[in-house]
């Protein structure tokens, strides 16, 4: 989810359809699945197509 914004109105919508606060707990764990599956293929499509500095990213991660 990319905003607290976003999450309640997916909430709302939800609640508007029916769905128990279990169902929205639910639904909302598969959304953030599906989010971070989805971040991480543009990041490995990106790195892939040469838009992404992969070796900016390695020494931007190992300075931390």
């Amino acid at each position: 989810m990319t905003s607290s914004e976003d999450q309640a109105a997916l909430i709302k919508l939800l609640k508007e359809r029916g769905h128990t606060d279990e169902e929205i707990k639910l639904i909302l764990a598969r959304v953030r699945q599906y989010d971070e599956r989805t971040l991480h293929d543009s990041v490995m499509d990106s790195i892939g197509a040469g838009r992404m500095n992969l070796d900016a990213l390695i020494k931007e991660a190992l300075e931390d």
